[in-house]
């Protein structure tokens, strides 16, 4: 029987870790992509002039959460003439949030259907995300990853109360068409996501 010195038996781990393993505390060349998830939860609704809606989002991600969307839109085609586009107004409330620094939003929109119209809020959860993939250097993976991270930020009720604003002639007009509701549409939209990194390899010929 040969017997090997037992430095032989610990080079595979040193190799496995340090040269082939994931390379955390090795700086270098890094490309970063993101993989990400779209969850969404949508419903219309109905309401009178003045009548109010509470809609909620509760966000329990297990894995990082890049932002928190809601988008409330609205058609008016039932106007009896010119002069007369409904619209709302929307008020969130992120009180139900667990963690994270989020402000309320208050905007007002119309049901014009042009460009301008409805209401979007967002609330980036992950400080500069954009989605797009990344060369970063000088680094170890383990810093990227600790870079994109929601920190735990977001979990929690997102919720938004909607009024509706219906503009109508004061009196009924020939052929009794009075607008008098409207109907909304209410998207919450989340975007979660996963960090890849990979090492740069240069191949010289």
């Amino acid at each position: 029987m040969i017997a090997f010195p037992s430095y032989f038996a610990v080079i595979p781990a040193l190799i496995d870790d340090e040269m082939l393993g994931s390379g955390n505390g090795i700086k270098g060349e890094w490309m970063v992509s993101f993989e990400e998830t779209t969850e969404t939860l949508s419903e219309t609704i109905n309401l009178a002039d003045d009548e109010a809606y509470d809609t909620f989002f509760d966000v329990m991600s297990e894995i990082n959460i890049a932002y928190v969307e809601l988008s409330i839109s609205c058609m008016d085609n039932d106007d009896p003439g010119p002069g007369f586009t409904d619209g709302m107004e929307v008020v969130s409330d992120v009180s139900g949030v667990n963690q994270g620094d989020f402000e309320d939003q208050s905007e007002q929109g119309t049901c014009n259907g042009g460009g301008n119209s409805g209401v979007t809020m967002r609330w980036d959860v992950t400080s500069n995300y954009t989605g797009d993939n990344i060369t970063q250097s000088d680094t170890t993976e383990q810093e990227i990853r600790n870079q994109w991270t929601d920190n735990g930020f977001g979990r929690g009720t997102w919720a938004a109360t909607v009024t509706a604003d219906i503009s109508s002639p004061p009196a009924p007009i020939v052929g009794d068409i009075v607008d008098s509701d409207e109907d909304y549409e209410i998207v919450w939209t989340i975007i979660s996501y996963t960090v890849i990194v990979e090492p740069v390899i240069e191949i010289m010929n």
